[in-house]
């Protein structure tokens, strides 16, 4: 799920948005909320909320700030220069798990043909016996390939694996090193000029790479209000984009310094989430699919805490904060 994380490094850019002019905001020495975006595109939908008004409509300051190492973010967010942030959810629990006292409190898309694993086979049962590369041992990247083949019945005793970088991958799958390896764009789309089978993508494992929104629980304790105008507000620049699309990726790449090709690609390789979607399946903890947080956030932090990622398993339900979503779509429903 690194579309465009990679793209340019180093550089933060602060963008303040503030609504004081309006009758009833918030009383002057009232702080902003700071949220950090990374360059994954569907977080670009803030930059909507932010230039079509949508924040001032519904009366929150929020400070955005654009930083291109995605590492870089999670450890601002660690260290609490920033309030709120998008995040992998993979990486909210272990965050959580390191003290990072936090709260998912919506999904904001799920990787779909972002994330793949590419090979010199031509069926993913083929790997069976033979080398897999992943970004990292006990990483999501490593996940993901247990899920995909799980997904055709193959565990991962069926295998071994290889710690690669995904940029790597290609070549490793050419030169032999490997038969198979999970990968994001753009090396998707080199693996392909390589000659090389995409034999599996996030479309057919749902959920198991997701980006979501969280925030510092005593923001959301404290703010809770704030933090709910920030949600709403960014459902209505969804509902905005699917709208006018076109007039959005124009903002979008205008706000991100991205070309707008860039960003109509990472928008079709995942799955936009709205607030139907939270409310029946992410938020959803009778459901016993990996689309549901609840589900997908056990098997995560199963999976981590049996290999020494973190120290005990994660509490998901003390994580994941569904009263937003709850409450917004009692608002819907009432209209």
């Amino acid at each position: 799920m690194k579309l465009c994380f990679a793209i340019i490094l180093g550089i933060v850019i602060t963008i303040p948005f503030s609504n004081s002019n309006l009758a009833g905001a918030q009383m002057p020495d009232e702080k902003p909320i700071n949220m950090a975006l990374t360059l994954w595109v569907p977080n670009f939908i803030a930059y909507i909320a932010q230039e079509k008004g949508y924040f001032d409509k519904n009366n929150v300051d929020v400070n955005i700030t654009l930083v291109q190492d995605y590492a870089n973010a999670v450890k601002g967010y660690a260290n609490g220069e920033y309030d709120g942030m998008f995040i992998v959810y993979s990486d909210a629990l272990i965050q959580d798990s390191e003290g990072v006292d936090t709260k998912v409190v919506y999904n904001i898309d799920t990787s779909y043909y972002a994330d793949a694993i590419i090979g010199s086979v031509e069926n993913l049962t083929e790997v069976k016996g033979k080398k897999v590369g992943v970004e990292g041992i006990n990483s999501f990247s490593h996940i993901f390939m247990l899920r995909s083949l799980e997904n055709i019945g193959l565990s991962e005793s069926d295998v071994e694996f290889e710690n690669i970088l995904g940029k790597d991958i290609p070549d490793a799958v050419v030169s032999g090193q490997i038969v198979a390896g999970h990968v994001y764009e753009p090396f998707i789309t080199e693996g392909i000029k390589k000659n090389l089978t995409v034999l599996s993508t996030g479309a057919d494992v749902p959920g198991t790479i997701t980006n979501v929104l969280v925030f510092h629980s005593e923001i959301v304790e404290q703010r809770f209000q704030e933090v709910m105008n920030i949600i709403k507000s960014l459902i209505e620049a969804k509902e905005d984009f699917d709208r006018n699309a076109a007039e959005d990726i124009e903002i979008m790449s205008a706000k991100s310094g991205l070309n707008k090709t860039l960003i109509e690609e990472g928008l079709n390789n995942v799955k936009f989430l709205d607030l139907d979607y939270n409310s029946q399946f992410s938020m959803n903890n009778k459901l016993n699919e990996t689309i549901s947080l609840y589900d997908s956030g056990n098997s995560i932090g199963k999976f981590y805490a049996e290999r020494g990622v973190i120290s005990e398993y994660p509490d998901i339900e003390n994580i994941v904060d569904p009263r937003f979503v709850k409450d917004l779509m009692a608002e819907k429903n009432l209209q």
